[in-house]
């Protein structure tokens, strides 16, 4: 299921079942089931953050208990690494089995470690997933809030509300653009900068219009989209679940690009290449008008040197020289140029699609019909109609539904 380059089944193992590694381990390797997974490049020093997510999520569907430990959160020098157990052992250590169902444990919807304070720390790594024959071994959902973890899907009238949210955030003084970057407390101490504020102020917008997931964790913590770089760190793309979100990436200058061809969609998480330009740049997809043009809410630098947060148009396809992707983002040294260097694109799977459009799904561990329609806000008798013949009453993890998007509650504009 996971089939990337981190070796699972043999060097990536630092730890395996039936062993001590003192107070770190938490007693949870002394049984069987429990194993660590090293996330470093083989024979590097660089940590393979875009494997993290899929590896996580193999796991989970193939039946583990599976988290992320970051670098030092295990105790000084505690190295990051995937830890896992797995739930179907019968040789569980009583410690790997409070991993699973204690006060912190994973079916809590927590990440299996214990605190001082003893408030357990929300699980950020997918969230649970629960198998029939999990249920049938005695486990079941022990959240308190069912829906916890499940990545949230906007409703009817998304678009226009992502458009209001972004316009919210618009400024007209350098004054008040400096204290929005405070606002978004994306640093500690007031460090925050209008220059550096790209990722986290794309990440409110999006989180305030609903199209964030609502895992807990860095998903949430702006921070986690301050100099966040694809090519070097994986942020922001490996923050998100990769079954319902997919990238795009481009190589070409996006003053070369055809956006009639391969058009922008609302809700868009961008990234731009600076190249042989001065800087990379993030920024959401806002708003397509009937015409096709492409807006984004952003934070701009003036002639002067300062910044205002903007409603930029990006690009107009009927008018191939105007917009920040045709002209002012790439031939402008003044207020510097990105994008020279290409652009990859984050899009949630199904999103912006016209409503009625048929979207291909594959199921997934925990999946029912009814959170599938709630999810692509499509009717249960179109759904229905949509997969004559296709079994609807009890799904197989991996079966194939064809999904018109959007027709539940409504217009998805």
């Amino acid at each position: 299921m996971y089939g990337g380059p981190i070796d699972i089944r043999g060097p990536a193992i630092t730890q395996g079942s039936f062993s001590n590694n003192g107070s770190e381990s938490f007693g949870t390797h002394l049984g069987g089931g429990a194993v660590d997974l090293s996330v470093i490049r083989p024979g590097g020093t660089d940590v393979l953050f875009t494997e993290i997510e899929p590896l996580i999520r193999a796991l989970r569907a193939a039946g583990f208990a599976a988290w992320l430990r970051e670098p030092g959160e295990l105790g000084p020098g505690s190295p990051i690494h995937i830890h896992a157990i797995a739930i179907g052992d019968r040789e569980l250590s009583p410690q790997a089995v409070d991993q699973l169902i204690g006060q912190f444990g994973y079916f809590r919807g927590f990440t299996g470690v214990p605190t001082s304070d003893g408030v357990p720390l929300p699980d950020h790594d997918g969230g649970l997933v629960l198998c029939n024959w999990m249920v049938q071994s005695g486990y079941r959902d022990l959240r308190e809030t069912a829906s916890q973890g499940l990545p949230g899907w906007p409703q009817p009238g998304w678009q226009l509300r992502l458009q209001q949210v972004a316009s919210s955030f618009v400024t007209s003084s350098e004054a008040q653009t400096a204290t929005l970057a405070r606002k978004l407390h994306f640093l500690a101490e007031n460090y925050e900068d209008p220059s550096n504020m790209c990722g986290p102020l794309a990440a409110t917008i999006l989180g305030e219009a609903g199209l964030l997931p609502t895992d807990p964790g860095p998903l949430q913590d702006l921070k986690s989209y301050w100099l966040a770089n694809p090519d070097t760190n994986g942020r922001p793309w490996s923050l998100f679940p990769t079954q319902e979100y997919q990238v795009f990436r481009f190589k070409t200058p996006v003053n070369r690009f055809d956006f009639s061809v391969w058009a922008l969609r609302p809700g868009d998480f961008v990234y731009t290449h600076a190249g042989w330009g001065t800087y990379d740049h993030m920024f959401v997809v806002t708003e397509v008008d009937g015409a096709g043009r492409a807006f984004t809410v952003t934070n701009e630098r003036q002639p002067d040197g300062g910044f205002l947060v903007e409603r930029v148009l990006l690009y107009d396809p009927a008018r191939l020289g105007i917009g920040a992707l045709r002209e002012d983002w790439v031939d402008n040294p003044t207020m510097g140029t990105t994008g020279l260097g290409g652009f990859e694109v984050l899009r949630r799977r199904g999103i912006s699609l016209a409503p009625g459009t048929p979207y291909e799904y594959r199921v997934e561990p925990g999946d029912t019909l009814t959170a599938i329609t709630s999810t692509f806000s499509s009717g249960l008798a179109t759904v229905i109609t949509a997969n004559p013949g296709a079994a609807l009453t009890r799904l197989q993890v991996g079966q194939i539904l064809i999904i018109p998007v959007g027709l539940g509650g409504g217009s998805a504009s």
